[in-house]
């Protein structure tokens, strides 16, 4: 499958273009390729993180059930094809204490431990 690649610099001359194009995408695939979005790349492991959160056994994710949202929420099966069907992790600001106290994070203990990756 060769999924949409949007650049996103050139989307600054056309932004109603662009939100086309990443409407599309997502309608058509569900998935597309962003290029030059000027996101640096300590953000973007991010997506190695999260991948070695959700590798995780459904036990050890329920630990950080979602509580004040925030935190960990399972697929809901009884949805089938009728709804969304994914598994989410919720966090809030780390920028303002209140709420990133309330923020729930794995220890690296458990990540290391779990890790399929």
């Amino acid at each position: 499958m060769n999924l949409p690649i949007i650049d996103f610099y050139s989307a600054e001359s056309d932004r109603l273009s662009t939100a086309i194009s990443i409407r599309q995408a997502c309608i058509e695939y569900g998935f597309f390729y962003l290029v030059n979005h000027g996101v640096e790349n300590d953000l973007v492991r991010a997506f190695d993180e999260s991948k070695r959160f959700f590798s995780l056994p459904l036990e050890d994710k329920m630990k950080l059930a979602y509580k004040e949202f925030r935190g960990y929420t399972p697929p809901d099966p009884s949805l089938g094809l009728q709804g969304d069907s994914k598994e989410s992790y919720y966090i809030g600001p780390l920028s303002d204490s209140t709420s990133a106290n309330l923020n729930q994070w794995p220890s690296q203990a458990e990540l290391e431990k779990n890790c399929y990756l």
